[in-house]
């Protein structure tokens, strides 16, 4: 389907106009254009650059309107005419008719005070134009060349993938040739089965030698090599023959190709749903304790794994919305998908994620969550615990406690309203995450004080 006409001709409407004539207000097609300059010399027309038309008229384009603009929707911010505005609205008629419209009379002072500033802004902007085009371009050329260079590995692995299937089929192949072979009669035996009616009459021919020439000792070597000839054709008929039942014997026997349809099909569709392209972002960059980059790509491999992440949001941090576990649990009672980020006066970057729902948090009571999802993770030494009792994955406690991976072991580690980090239960001077697998120490070093906490929700 041809696109239409971005200015079409006003008297041709399937041609584009090429010219405009302030007079008259119309567009021209090149046919009307040589028409109208002998029509009206006197006439100013203005070229049309198809990249930038800034040609304005003052009738509204609407189709079926054609009227003069004379409103102005303040809400839209542009030019209307009567029939942009009417109560009726039908045959294209009353697109602004429930916006605040005035008179374009009543909008003239705003606007021409506007327009001094808006002038200077654009002065200003354009000042820095040159320099943001040649940034955009830089951007360009290299996210062009991100691309590029991941279509060649794309193309790479797959180059890769081919190459195998390839050989992995060549050597099935020659295995089938192999099998047949081993099983039934070579390939080759028919070839030389044709040729042997021939090499046997030949040598029954040579084969009456009388004693004279036995004792011809000029002949011997001769005649000894017909008798090799002749065993050897006697061999070559048995193996024929060895082979033929060897092949009626084996004559129930099918070798297959060990794939049926339906992991054929399966195979294919791993095929095409094989390899992901996927947007990297800094998931984290409302972090303060992943300020790092590293921090925030390592712990986002980390979890990658267990959690599929597309956004995240800050809802709370220690040091921007106060230290009362009051305000912790206001900003995340009944939210789900929780990551809690912990950082330590020794610079130990720790935490945990919760998946289920906090509900009915805040109600001034003791309250255990259970999640079968739910991990805590070590930054530092780039691991994963699991939790092994998940109807205790975390609490919430009167006392201003949040204990994670908990029981009655106190197998975790707490945050206190106090501004601790406590682990062990036995009030260590030092926190400690446990490998929860393992049931050891993964941490013995640092204070027991922290220095942040963040708390992301993850969609």
């Amino acid at each position: 389907m041809e696109d239409k006409p971005k200015n079409p001709c006003s008297a041709h409407k399937e041609s584009d106009a090429i010219s405009f004539c302030e007079q008259c207000k119309i567009f021209m097609c090149n046919k009307c254009l040589n028409y109208h300059k002998e029509l009206f010399k006197n006439h100013q027309q203005y070229k049309i650059d198809k990249n930038n038309n800034d040609i304005f008229i003052d009738i509204c384009k609407e189709k079926g309107h054609e009227k003069k603009l004379e409103f102005f929707c303040i809400i839209h911010n542009e030019l209307c005419c009567p029939l942009c505005i009417v109560k009726l609205n039908e045959n294209g008629y009353g697109q602004h008719k429930d916006c605040d419209v005035c008179s374009i009379k009543n909008i003239k002072e705003e606007k021409k005070n506007k327009l001094n500033e808006n002038i200077k802004y654009l002065q200003d902007l354009s000042n820095n134009l040159e320099n943001s085009i040649n940034e955009l371009k830089t951007i360009f050329e290299n996210i062009n060349k991100s691309k590029q260079e991941l279509k060649l590995y794309v193309q790479k692995v797959f180059t890769k993938i081919r190459s195998a299937l390839n050989e992995r089929e060549d050597k099935l192949l020659q295995e089938i040739d192999n099998k047949y072979n081993e099983n039934f009669c070579k390939e080759d035996i028919i070839e030389e089965s044709i040729k042997l009616p021939n090499k046997i009459k030949k040598y029954l021919e040579k084969g009456n030698i009388s004693d004279d020439e036995w004792n011809d000792n000029n002949k011997l070597s001769s005649l000894i090599n017909d008798c090799i000839n002749i065993e050897n054709n006697i061999k070559n008929i048995y193996y024929i023959n060895d082979n033929i039942k060897n092949s009626k014997k084996f004559n129930d026997i099918k070798i297959n190709f060990s794939p049926n349809e339906e992991s054929i099909n399966e195979f294919i569709q791993n095929i095409k749903i094989f390899g992901n392209i996927g947007i990297h972002l800094n998931y984290f960059d409302d972090s303060l304790i992943l300020k790092n980059k590293d921090d925030s790509k390592n712990l986002i491999k980390l979890i990658s794994n267990r959690i599929q992440i597309k956004s995240t949001k800050l809802l709370y941090r220690d040091s921007r919305d106060g230290h009362k576990f009051i305000n912790l649990v206001d900003k995340i009672k009944n939210k789900s998908n929780l990551i809690f980020i912990y950082l330590t006066g020794n610079e130990r970057i720790f935490g945990n994620y919760l998946n289920t729902k906090l509900e009915n948090l805040g109600n001034y009571k003791d309250i255990y969550y259970k999640d079968e999802n739910a991990f805590v993770f070590s930054l530092n030494n780039n691991k994963i615990y699991k939790i092994l009792k998940p109807e205790f994955a975390i609490r919430f406690t009167v006392n201003s406690l949040i204990l994670t991976g908990n029981n009655s072991n106190c197998n975790g580690f707490y945050f206190s309203g106090k501004g601790d980090i406590i682990c062990d239960g036995s009030l260590l001077k030092e926190p400690k995450i446990y490998d929860f697998e393992k049931n050891e120490n993964e941490l013995t070093e640092g204070k027991n004080k922290f220095n942040e906490l963040e708390i992301f929700e993850i969609n």
